[in-house]
């Protein structure tokens, strides 16, 4: 039996403008099976949260979807129409936006946000989405004595717990953290990532991971893609791409942590920016910045090379 939840294919993301083409993801492949978390590492701008609202069917115009496929336990998410995609927002595949404060309407209690879930995709009455809203608020750690009070009158940490509830209220079966922990202190990003993990467990829940952060990475994932410029760079399992690094990329996002166990006096950064993604290379993206570009490198587009079985590397120096 195939445990494949979330299939996508080729994924091609434009956002075209009269003057400009920005090609914000460039065939993007990847699966996700039931129950594991696939992390999404770049720096920002790399396409990440495109590939996301791409899953979801949020991409704002002027982008579009050129091409590919999303495969959600074998439906074409891409030839569903709104209505049809409505149906699935927040019941099969929900999403924890990076901003609570964005993320919640301020002149409604936290109670009605997320009672609001269960009224519109399970049909409840009032008092009953109320009664399920309150059970999901003691699952994050939230008193339901709670549940008539404003966004404005929780902490951050809280913010997003109410986030996370209303996000899973009707148990999907797919999860989409976008830097679910990005605006709150260290402390709170430890307490919030426990809960998420503890929760997915508990509702055998997919994820997919989206960060900046290698540290969190560790912590929550079972599979790796470093994306840069639109692009999956490197992929693999938490152990092949964490112990076993090959792309010059992800050995840079590495390079530029800090780290307990060596002295160094001063951290390595990725030397240059990220290309515009209006006016990309006909060659390796990474290419200008790359410490081991060699001649081949500007010779056309690199393919992706299996190293080992499941590690894939997007690298001419492996062609």
């Amino acid at each position: 039996m195939d445990d494949t939840i979330l299939r996508i294919k080729d994924l091609r993301v434009h956002y075209e403008s009269e003057s400009e083409v920005v090609e914000a993801v460039n065939g993007v492949s990847f699966d996700l099976k039931r129950g594991k978390t696939l992390g999404l590492v770049g720096e920002t701008g790399a396409g990440k949260t495109t590939i996301a609202m791409s899953i979801l069917r949020l991409v704002q115009s002027p982008g579009r979807i050129l091409e590919g496929s999303i495969l959600f336990n074998d439906l074409e998410l891409t030839s569903l129409n709104e209505k049809q995609m409505r149906g699935i927002r927040s019941k099969s595949i929900a999403m924890i936006f990076q901003d609570p404060m964005t993320a919640l309407n301020p002149v409604l209690t936290v109670g009605e946000q997320v009672a609001e879930v269960f009224r519109t995709h399970e049909k409840l009455s009032r008092q009953e989405a109320m009664k399920k809203a309150m059970d999901m608020f003691e699952l994050v750690g939230i008193p339901g004595t709670r549940y008539n009070e404003y966004p404005h009158q929780f902490s951050g940490g809280m913010k997003q717990r109410v986030v996370i509830a209303e996000a899973l209220a009707c148990k999907p079966e797919l999860l989409i953290a976008d830097e679910p922990t990005t605006a709150l202190d260290v402390t709170i990003q430890a307490q919030v990532l426990d809960m998420i993990r503890h929760l997915q467990k508990k509702l055998n829940t997919s994820m997919i991971l989206i960060t900046h952060d290698m540290g969190v990475i560790a912590e929550t994932c079972d599979e790796v893609a470093v994306i840069y410029a639109g692009n999956i760079v490197e992929y693999g399992s938490l152990d092949q791409v964490f112990t076993n690094a090959q792309h010059p990329y992800t050995k840079g996002l590495f390079a530029s942590l800090p780290s307990l166990d060596k002295d160094i006096e001063r951290l390595k950064p990725i030397d240059g920016l990220m290309p515009d993604p209006a006016n990309l290379p006909p060659y390796c993206s990474f290419c200008e910045r790359c410490p081991v570009a060699c001649e081949k490198c500007k010779n056309g587009e690199p393919d992706y090379i299996e190293i080992e079985p499941g590690h894939m590397v997007r690298c001419k120096l492996f062609g």
